[in-house]
């Protein structure tokens, strides 16, 4: 009998160490699955952060630029709008020293100056037909003496400043020496002069 015993407390106890042995072996199993879905799940956490960090940086730097864009947009507008204001405050102060110009001695002085130059640029033509604004009919017998052997023709133009505009017909030749064509002119290049150009212009 004390064999038996034996035999069984042999047993019983190698079953004891193979439960031991599989129960150490499925717990060091569990905690390895549960590291590694602990690793796994850190590392799902980290990308996630890192893709939802980019796409907020993403966003964040997109509506900087959008502001940054409707900025710059409205400085230009305001810019544009001052340059405007500017170029009519300036051509205002011209047109009234140019009307108050044109009420002078001076200003039939310079009539003759202006017909020169457009005679000068009609070569040949005898007959030379020449636009005054209405107030300046009283200029005409001066400007017919300074002409000398040419014929003028004298008619109403359509600018308001002053200055003259030279036409012949047989050449198919005018000259624009109006205060108004002037104006224009140096309204279109308003910008450049006083460096108020836009960048992107």
């Amino acid at each position: 009998m004390p064999d038996m015993t034996d035999k069984l407390g042999r047993f019983t106890a190698k079953m004891l160490a193979e439960a031991s042995a599989e129960a150490q072996q499925a717990v060091d199993q569990a905690q390895q699955e549960r590291a590694a879905a602990l690793h796994k799940a850190g590392e799902q956490a980290r990308l996630e952060t890192q893709r939802y960090l980019s796409r907020e940086l993403a966003r964040v730097k997109a509506e900087a630029g959008r502001g940054v864009s409707r900025r710059m947009m409205e400085d230009q507008r305001a810019l544009y709008l001052r340059r405007e204001e500017m170029a009519r405050e300036t051509f205002d102060q011209v047109r009234e020293k140019v009307e108050a110009f044109t009420r002078t001695p001076a200003y039939g002085r310079r009539l003759e100056q202006l017909l020169a130059e457009a005679l000068e640029q009609l070569p040949g033509a005898e007959d030379v037909e020449v636009e005054l604004r209405p107030e300046d009919g009283t200029w005409q017998s001066r400007l017919a003496a300074a002409a000398g052997e040419r014929k003028l023709t004298f008619r109403t133009g359509s600018f308001r400043m002053g200055g003259l505009v030279a036409r012949s017909a047989g050449l198919g030749l005018r000259v624009d020496s109006s205060f108004d064509s002037a104006a224009r002119d140096l309204s279109g290049h308003f910008a450049e002069l006083f460096g108020l150009s836009l960048s992107d212009e």
